[in-house]
């Protein structure tokens, strides 16, 4: 698979997983839901990458979506397992609840979430190897590029940043639509705008979603500003 930037996007599902490569060095960001790591297993075979050299896995947040293959891709690579330390228990649990709405029907598929659907949201448990509070560097994995608390979407939702130039978000940013990258899920939405200008801060050219493609920083700051002017 040829490579022109250090980011392998991964589809899994509806939602996206993510191998960071440099040379022999492999995190991943993110697993997908249940039954997602063969998947991302012969992408790193298409690589050229044992299973092995997989170092680290590190979730944006722990909903199931995003950490449904996460038990059975450290039992496979036997790569570290890092969280922030808001979702810690619950990843020791298995289960995360759902989100609050930010728009009408996300609002009401919320309510039926959770009086109906709590047994779709639980996934293997899983405990954790390293929980962070506050950036964390990821020199000692062979990057240039560090881990940035952004909460909004969860409390404990996290960021990677890469190169100054690349962001993988998970569900602090959405892409489904053209213009605008405001999720349908928050737990605090004037948390999660502070987080956007925190990302915007970074000076990244380049942001990579947990849900949809990833796009450029014109339209965060754009999506941003007409947040900000709607709030006033």
């Amino acid at each position: 698979m040829k490579r022109e930037q250090p980011i392998v996007p991964i589809g899994t599902g509806n939602s996206n997983a993510y191998l960071i490569v440099n040379g022999s060095h492999t995190l991943l960001v993110d697993t997908g839901p249940h039954k997602q790591e063969q998947k991302i297993l012969a992408t790193l075979h298409e690589l050229g990458l044992p299973p092995e050299s997989l170092r680290l896995i590190i979730l944006t947040h722990t909903h199931y979506d995003h950490c449904g293959s996460l038990r059975e891709l450290q039992r496979l690579t036997h790569a570290k397992v890092l969280v922030h330390e808001a979702e810690a228990a619950c990843l020791q649990q298995g289960y995360t609840a759902f989100p609050n709405g930010t728009r009408w029907f996300s609002k009401i598929i919320v309510a039926l979430g959770r009086r109906f659907a709590r047994a779709r949201a639980a996934y293997p448990a899983v405990t954790p190897d390293i929980t962070i509070r506050d950036s964390f560097a990821l020199s000692d994995y062979g990057f240039d590029g560090y881990i940035l608390p952004t909460p909004g979407h969860t409390a404990g939702s996290l960021s990677v940043i890469l190169n100054h130039t690349y962001a993988l978000v998970g569900d602090t940013l959405f892409h489904v639509t053209a213009n605008d990258v405001f999720p349908p899920f928050a737990n605090d939405e004037a948390e999660l705008l502070h987080s956007w200008q925190k990302l915007l801060d970074t000076g990244c050219k380049v942001f990579y979603p947990g849900h949809g493609t990833s796009f450029e920083r014109a339209l965060l700051r754009a999506s941003l500003l007409k947040r900000q002017e709607k709030a006033a």
